[in-house]
């Protein structure tokens, strides 16, 4: 992931404790579902404190308990979040500006509540 193993070795408990993968960090990745792909690359992500995080889909997986966690740790590091989801419930929740792109075009950007009006509308289409 482009992190040295030296950095990964000093943040592992940090990775581990946030993940709660606990006992099954050591099964091999192949062998993940879905959800703990997601809670470790969330936790990796996240570890390195970035500056803007890309978020595609992966809030969809998983329990909501651990959902709630990730919303928490996003917002409490004031790190900018560009949010990609087709799922406007939680782009609601989570978001205060939006964009919305059809076939790679912008269509719509701005308030929230502006864009997803535009975006329901265009699903009755």
């Amino acid at each position: 992931l482009g992190f040295s193993r030296e950095f990964l070795e000093e943040k592992y408990d940090e990775i581990l404790e946030f993940s709660e993968l606990g006992e099954f960090i050591d099964v091999p990745i192949k062998n993940y579902s879905s959800g703990m792909r997601a809670r470790l690359g969330f936790s990796i992500a996240t570890v390195v404190e970035p500056e803007i995080l890309i978020l595609d889909e992966v809030l969809s997986v998983g329990d909501a308990k651990f959902r709630k966690k990730c919303e928490q740790k996003m917002f409490d590091h004031g790190v900018t979040v560009l949010f990609v989801s087709h799922s406007l419930a939680q782009v609601k929740r989570l978001c205060n500006k939006a964009i919305l792109l059809e076939h790679g075009q912008l269509i719509a950007q701005g308030d929230i509540d502006d864009v997803s009006e535009i975006y329901e509308r265009k699903l009755e289409e």
